[in-house]
């Protein structure tokens, strides 16, 4: 395969070289594409539209020994909306940096494109932390690694109680039983009942319908911070916009920087709870 097309959506752009920039693309039939956009820093380059993040576009790519390149681009979206609010930017960043970090190229999951092409959309419409919390357990589950929130990851006896351990080592929710009665420690991130039931609706529920749903921005902060956790125990991998995102939350619901929420990680072993 000399040269290729590909519908692809731009999930990464950053500077290579005096003026080129390094894409990661992620398309319908190819899955993760990395290829050269060559010049496009260029004030003048044809090109320079199809290397921003967030563009859709046709690529008319030359297959490489290393890293492909691209010839030719033709825009069909940009998603002017997520440049015009923080909130949307922010989930869209960190909705295209899980993407990136929990697939490899050359592998096709046409679910997934759908999923981040649907949800850009969705965010112009619907609570953007919302739709990457969505997002996050959809696609997570996608992968194989669907969290139990119903019963105890350890045991399978349904989840009661209104402050839950939830430990992606286990696979979700650890009942206090399995808690005390653990040999070792578990790590996990204490979870309230509100956010559980809101995360259960968010992982069962259609991407579109998500709108009827409601949150406080306390809820907010304790779902994107345990989905962050969630993903970056099983990925083994940083998830650094996210983190700039649930401190700009931190920031909205407290605006003193003091924090009242645990964010260091709980360390459960046969005490309960530390």
């Amino acid at each position: 395969m000399g040269v290729y097309h590909a519908d692809a959506l731009v999930i990464r752009s950053r500077e290579y070289g005096e003026s080129d920039r390094l894409l990661t693309l992620f398309s319908r039939e190819y899955g993760k594409i990395q290829a050269i956009a060559k010049g496009v820093r260029k004030p003048k380059s044809r090109q320079r539209a199809g290397a921003q993040l967030f563009t859709y576009a046709e690529y008319l790519i030359h297959k490489g020994k290393t890293l492909d390149t691209i010839n030719q681009v033709s825009p069909k979206e940009s998603f002017p909306h997520l440049w015009t609010d923080l909130d949307m930017s922010m989930a869209a960043t960190a909705m295209a940096e899980l993407l990136d970090l929990a697939t490899i190229p050359g592998q096709p999951h046409p679910e997934l494109f759908t999923l981040i092409f649907s949800s850009l959309f969705l965010v112009e419409t619907c609570d953007p932390a919302l739709v990457q919390s969505a997002y996050t357990l959809k696609l997570m589950t996608q992968l194989g690694y669907r969290p139990r929130f119903m019963e105890c990851a350890e045991c399978g006896q349904k989840i009661q109680g209104e402050r839950h351990l939830f430990s992606p080592e286990s696979g979700g929710v650890v009942c206090r039983t399995c808690q005390t009665q653990a040999g070792t420690s578990i790590i996990g991130r204490w979870v309230s009942g509100g956010s559980l039931g809101l995360m259960r609706q968010l992982l069962k529920g259609d991407l579109e319908k998500i709108s009827r749903l409601r949150w406080n921005e306390w809820m907010k902060k304790e779902i994107l911070d345990t989905l962050q956790f969630f993903c970056e125990q099983t990925l083994d991998r940083q998830l650094k916009s996210w983190s700039m995102g649930i401190r700009l939350v931190n920031v909205g619901q407290n605006p003193s920087g003091k924090d009242d929420l645990n964010h260091e990680r709980s360390v459960v072993d046969r005490t309960g709870e530390n």
